[in-house]
């Protein structure tokens, strides 16, 4: 599987011009999407706990239409329009902590780590959220929790463990290979700028870690799959 796209690769893979960073079940698809981004001044406070084992996703500010400063006020439930995205997956995510659906909402989620540059990070499931008073922001804003879904039915154990170690690995290491590998496959003499992964070099199943930008390189689909185990 792919887990480096350009924004068109993105939008083709979904079919539909990804525009918003909440996008519930769009084109009718049996999950929906959020785009995050953890860069510097990015507009929302995204980001996995310290363990790294749940993403804390930030709702959606009002719009300028309604409010010309949207930092300033609270994140809203509902517009002139109805209810908002915020308002959408609060429900969701309300029905499945009360037991009134069986199952969490699926969330496909995509990061940004460059210019025109996505990860894809996979699926997760919206497990709670909070509406409440952030005293760093001085304002009401929903925290969405979500957790790594692990059902891979149609994955190899060795397509799981690389996808794990690309999910576990934090956006701020993935910006640090991609500016160091200057988004080329790191593989002696390719330098393709295609189908690329983040790969580990001591393998993640052999103790490798996802946290140091030293064991993590870039390679092509063909030279990740050449590699397999072993360590160049």
């Amino acid at each position: 599987m792919k887990d480096i796209l350009s924004y068109n690769e993105l939008v083709n893979r979904e079919g539909f011009n990804v525009q918003r960073g909440m996008n519930y079940r769009p084109q009718n698809k049996r999950y929906s999407i959020f785009l995050m981004s953890v860069r510097e001044n990015a507009p929302y406070n995204d980001g996995f706990d310290e363990k790294g084992e749940k993403l804390i996703y930030e709702g959606e500010d009002i719009s300028r239409r309604e409010n010309n400063n949207p930092k300033e006020v609270d994140q809203p439930f509902f517009t002139r329009q109805g209810l908002t995205n915020n308002g959408k997956f609060f429900k969701v995510a309300e029905d499945f902590k009360l037991k009134r659906r069986g199952k969490p909402e699926l969330i496909k989620v995509y990061e940004k780590i460059s210019n025109n540059v996505w990860s894809d990070k996979g699926l997760f499931n919206l497990t709670d959220v909070n509406y409440q008073f952030s005293k760093e922001e001085g304002r009401k804003v929903f925290k969405f929790i979500l957790s790594p879904d692990t059902a891979k039915e149609d994955m190899t154990e060795e397509e799981i463990e690389e996808f794990e170690f690309s999910r576990r690995i934090p956006t701020e290491i993935k910006r640090v290979v991609w500016e160091r590998d200057g988004g080329k496959c790191s593989y002696p003499d390719c330098g393709s700028t295609k189908d690329l992964h983040f790969d580990h070099i001591i393998p993640w199943s052999k103790g490798g870690s996802s946290k140091e930008a030293k064991n993590v390189q870039l390679l092509c689909g063909k030279h990740n799959l050449k590699k397999s185990d072993k360590i160049i």
